[in-house]
């Protein structure tokens, strides 16, 4: 059982405990930290069975009764966090991106291989089944070259009001290109474990129904393997998530989160359903096998300094208007 500390206790960092806390025997949560120590996040901890912590941050990682940190935090935190938790020998998972930079995911890398720690990017779609079985497809050359690939994840929370004015998440710094940081990078971290590291990116990123926020964002890739590719995403319209990947062979089309079409060439096209996963505790259990040497963790750091060192390098070209290359 992996005793964690979990940093950050909004929205997402409340979904993250529920997942696991009294269900998983790999996992449970025994302290929690937040800015403020409110008295909602007072209740919830107690309703929860574990600790709330009223002091900093480094006397938190440093109790000898935790072996991990668990980090909703925003994500310009991240670096010094990770550097904070590996120091006192602590493995630490990450909610994604690692790092708004590619410097910052290098430090935040070797900082925790320096301490001989394990870090995680909580990428949650990758113990997706449809994910997993486009990956098999891929691996065992069913599609043959791949060529292209496109996607879109794209839902209405700029819409919904959910998210209380001075949020960090409303934060064009924290959060920059829309639903890039919320939604984007999942898809672009899937896309990645099928075509290798993207190489250069062009973005474009334009504000059309929220005030004052970018809201609909689209990007061309250019990945190292010579494979080609075109991600979008949006905050601003119905919810939607749809990924495909075009081989010599067959195409693959993820409809949603549940449905896969595999595509053969000269042959009509097969219409396969995925049960759902819980994949907030799938994601958590993992992060827990790769400490004690179960399994791997699937994301390797290689991918998560790429996708950190595209969000940087989309930044750049919606700036500047230029392909940038990474």
């Amino acid at each position: 059982m992996i005793r964690t500390l979990i940093v950050g206790l909004g929205w997402w960092g409340k979904v993250l405990v529920n997942s696991v806390q009294n269900k998983s025997e790999k996992i449970r949560m025994v302290y929690g930290l937040t800015g403020t120590s409110s008295d909602d996040a007072k209740r919830y901890a107690k309703e929860k069975g574990f600790e709330l912590l009223e002091c900093s941050y480094k006397e938190a990682v440093a109790r000898k009764d935790i072996d991990a940190v668990i980090l909703a935090t925003p994500h310009s935190l991240h670096c010094e966090q990770i550097k904070t938790a590996a120091a006192y020998g602590k493995h630490v998972a990450c909610e994604k991106p690692l790092a708004l930079n590619k410097q910052e995911a290098l430090t935040s890398v070797k900082s925790a291989q320096e301490n001989g720690v394990t870090l995680s990017v909580l990428y949650n779609r990758r113990f997706n089944p449809v994910i997993q079985e486009i990956q098999r497809l891929i691996l065992t050359n069913a599609l043959g070259t791949i060529c292209h690939v496109e996607s879109n994840f794209s839902g209405d929370s700029g819409l919904r009001g959910n998210q209380s004015e001075g949020s960090w998440r409303l934060d064009p710094v924290e959060c920059p290109l829309g639903s890039m940081t919320s939604r984007g990078l999942h898809t672009l971290d899937a896309i990645v474990s099928f075509c290798g590291e993207v190489d250069t990116v062009f973005t474009h990123s334009v504000t059309r129904a929220l005030k004052n926020r970018e809201d609909t964002t689209s990007c061309l890739l250019g990945f190292k393997s010579g494979v080609t590719g075109y991600m979008a995403t949006m905050n601003a319209t119905t919810p939607f998530w749809w990924l495909k990947v075009f081989g010599t062979e067959a195409t693959v089309e993820m409809r949603d989160y549940n449905k896969l079409v595999f595509w053969k060439r000269g042959e009509n096209p097969e219409e396969r359903l995925f049960d759902e996963v819980d994949l907030e505790r799938a994601v958590l259990e993992a992060f827990c096998d790769g400490i004690n040497g179960i399994k791997s963790y699937p994301v390797t750091t290689e991918e998560m300094i790429n996708v950190s060192a595209f969000l940087e390098a989309a930044v750049k070209s919606k700036e500047t208007g230029n392909v940038v290359k990474l």
